[in-house]
């Protein structure tokens, strides 16, 4: 009899999430970026999730959560915390599922971005403002989920962390062949946690890279203190991904998946942000920039390339995009 282990169990939930989301979450297109490869020496793809309807792969997540309440759970509401992105997917979830919603987001979150939950709520979303970091506004969303609101975690929930793994099952079905190497931008670890159970499970070849902001490494810190850690200062730049505490159902899942780790300066961050602006047409926000930050220097790139010769797979969604590296291949999209 196998021996059920997080990341088996979080596994054996992404098969579902990908029929629920199957009419829900756009099929976003995968693309080569010529700049990142000649950068590199290696194939890098893009997976542009800045092109969902909330721009970015947090709709996956909120609504395979979200559409799994009961009745009565429904009917109760939910609450969530988020920098902006989830609240915009749970925010689309709660409109097209017909559930009330409270999102709590911090007073640092862009106007822009709470603006759009409104908007994609349709009537359906109570925006509250709370703290200055994500976390503080955790706090509050799991304060008021005490009075019987259903709590929609951003990361730290198997449902979450399946649904978002439906973006990497979506990407290698487009590629067409399998990668060498993904790199994954992490916040709270949710992604990553999702990809890693996939990619062990179907792809154990394939090296998984998670990229942290330099200013907010609470993965990094996580591993190296055996246990999920609250950092004492974070720099709240990159915002989608600026979380002081790994969950601890995702720090769990990443430590037993044994990813390696790299981290990439604010300043490296916003480079790649004004790169793929100018050059590749990409308006991306800080966390969207963030894994594909990890290349042109050549630290990261140098270690994504395959003694195969097979180049490098590349993850960032967070926001705008999720990028991937890998071999030539006539049966690419």
């Amino acid at each position: 009899m196998a021996v059920m282990t997080t990341l088996s169990d979080l596994a054996a939930l992404i098969p579902d999430a990908v029929e629920r989301l199957r009419d829900v979450a756009a099929r976003t297109p995968i693309q080569l970026d010529e700049r990142l490869s000649q950068a590199t020496g290696s194939e890098i793809w893009l997976k542009r999730e800045d092109l969902q309807p909330v721009r970015s792969y947090k709709l996956r997540g909120a609504f395979n959560l979200m559409s799994q309440l009961t009745e009565e759970e429904r009917r109760t509401g939910v609450v969530c915390a988020s920098a902006g992105n989830h609240g915009q997917g749970v925010a689309y979830s709660a409109a097209a599922l017909g559930i009330r919603a409270t999102v709590v987001v911090p007073h640092t979150t862009p106007r822009q971005k709470r603006q759009r939950i409104r908007e994609l709520g349709r009537g359906q979303v109570d925006l509250v403002l709370h703290g200055t970091t994500y976390d503080e506004a955790s706090e509050e969303a799991s304060r008021m989920a005490e009075t019987g609101k259903v709590l929609v975690p951003a990361f730290n929930d198997p449902r979450t962390a399946a649904g978002q793994a439906t973006l990497i099952v979506e990407a290698f079905d487009q590629l067409g062949f399998v990668p060498d190497v993904v790199l994954i931008p992490i916040g709270g670890g949710g992604l990553v946690s999702g990809a890693a159970a996939w990619l062990r499970e179907q792809h154990p070849e394939v090296r998984i890279i998670g990229v942290e902001p330099d200013g907010a490494p609470c993965v990094a810190a996580a591993i190296s203190a055996g246990r999920p850690v609250t950092l004492n200062e974070i720099d709240t730049f990159v915002d989608g991904a600026a979380v002081r505490r790994i969950g601890d159902f995702t720090f769990d899942a990443i430590r037993e998946a044994r990813i390696e780790l790299t981290r990439v300066p604010e300043g490296q961050i916003c480079s790649e942000m004004l790169e793929m602006y100018q050059t590749d047409g990409i308006i991306a926000e800080p966390a969207g920039a963030l894994a594909a930050a990890a290349l042109p220097t050549g630290g990261s790139a140098r270690g994504c390339r395959s003694r195969r010769g097979h180049g490098c797979s590349l993850s960032s969604p967070a926001a705008t995009t999720t990028c991937r590296a890998t071999r030539r291949s006539s049966s690419g999209p």
